[in-house]
């Protein structure tokens, strides 16, 4: 009796409660490609060590006018008392402005090198997203034939029981079923490490709740890629590579001016206490007898330049090879994407509608039906994957123009 009591007031609280369930379980975080890419620019671990470099570099710039400690010296040049003296070599100003110009250089290619990491990040989120909106509709495609098969699978074990066929077909039927599963469960598996790839990127580690929006569809390009592209010159590590010549060419322009000799000033006095100011002055200069050093240092700041213009070079036939290498998968996927939008997919759509109808009236055996649903999925599968790899060479393409 008091059981009977109860029930009136737990009803509205297991109500309340199953209404809050979804609030409950984890919210969802879902982001467009932008929102991914600013995140990622402004969150991830890479563009802040980038930032760090430049503060890094241009924090040196004071340190350019590099003097050299003053000298305290005491001397006893009367034999009678010590003479407190200072002493204070000077290079050219023609060094210290090359170390500044060469400093700067070096902020400017830290810069640079950030643009490389960004680009590079920018590349990363969008063919993570473009992967996570492909597996998204490859799930749908596998739930789609999950359901057929579990109608056929229904159908089937109805023939079997009233003796139109045998247990073996029932059982591939089942057979096939849990193959779409385990392939559904293997996709989902894929979507978590995704989430989780793309979570490392915007910079929330861990991050599972990520889901992404819009449309699996044909990225559009306005401008057409060319066999010759010019628009090379825009990738980062053209820049780069170019930056990081001109540090070297300024780096051996220093060291040429560093071979120079030095200015030596100082203060001692040498004579009595009414010497005049003007000779109790030292005024010299430091001698380069040690050429071999600064020639060795030329030699290498030398190579350095040459290093650098061999570096353009490479540069150069490794982003052209690339761009080749993508502009033909993006030709090859362009075809293959036409195909199925305009035949392929219309295809599926009839051979599953056909197979269906055929199958209920007894037209066709279980084999055949079988075999024209997995043919329809298989399109379907085809088409996805030719949109993904489409899409993945115009991110590529993109890349490689610094876009």
């Amino acid at each position: 009796m008091s059981n009977l009591n109860i029930l009136p007031v737990c009803a509205p609280l297991l109500a309340l409660l199953l209404s809050l369930g979804p609030v409950a379980r984890a919210q969802v975080h879902t982001l467009s490609l932008p929102d991914a890419i600013d995140m990622a620019l402004r969150n991830n671990p890479q563009v802040k060590v980038a930032n760090l470099r430049v503060d890094k570099q241009r924090a040196l710039l004071p340190g350019t006018l590099s003097l050299t400690r003053p000298e305290l010296v005491f001397e006893a040049p009367t034999g009678s008392r010590f003479e407190p003296g200072v002493m204070m070599p000077f290079s050219l100003p023609t060094v210290y402005r090359n170390q500044r110009r060469v400093q700067e250089d070096q902020v400017r290619l830290s810069q640079t090198e950030k643009q490389v990491t960004t680009n590079t990040l920018r590349y990363n989120v969008r063919t993570i997203y473009n992967e996570m909106l492909y597996l998204r509709e490859s799930i749908a495609n596998y739930q789609r034939q999950d359901s057929l098969l579990i109608d056929f699978a229904r159908v089937t074990g109805v023939r079997q029981r009233v003796g139109q066929i045998s247990r073996i077909e029932v059982l591939n039927a089942q057979s096939q079923q849990r193959e779409i599963r385990y392939l559904l469960d293997q996709t989902r598996a894929r979507v978590r490490s995704a989430r989780i790839q793309l979570g490392l990127l915007i910079g929330t580690p861990n991050d599972t709740t990520l889901r992404v929006s819009g449309n699996f569809q044909k990225l559009a390009y306005s401008t057409p890629f060319l066999a010759t592209d010019s628009t090379l010159v825009n990738n980062p590590l053209t820049t780069f590579y170019q930056q990081n010549r001109r540090l070297n060419e300024a780096s051996l322009k220093l060291e040429q001016k560093r071979r120079l000799p030095n200015l030596i000033v100082g203060y001692l006095n040498q004579g009595s206490a009414e010497t005049p100011m003007l000779y109790r002055l030292r005024f010299g200069v430091s001698l380069p007898v040690w050429g071999w050093v600064a020639s060795s240092r030329i030699k290498a700041a030398e190579t350095d330049v040459a290093i650098a213009n061999t570096q353009i070079s490479l540069n150069q036939y490794e982003l052209q090879g690339n761009y080749d290498k993508a502009l033909a998968d993006y030709l090859q996927y362009q075809e293959a994407l036409e195909y199925f939008q305009t035949i392929g997919l219309l295809q599926a759509d009839e051979i599953t509608k056909a197979a269906q109808d055929a199958y209920r009236l007894g037209s066709i055996g279980y084999y055949d039906y079988l075999l024209n649903i997995q043919q329809a999925f298989k399109i379907r599968l085809g088409y996805l994957e030719a949109l993904r790899n489409f899409n993945q060479s115009v991110i590529t393409l993109q890349y490689i123009k610094g876009e």
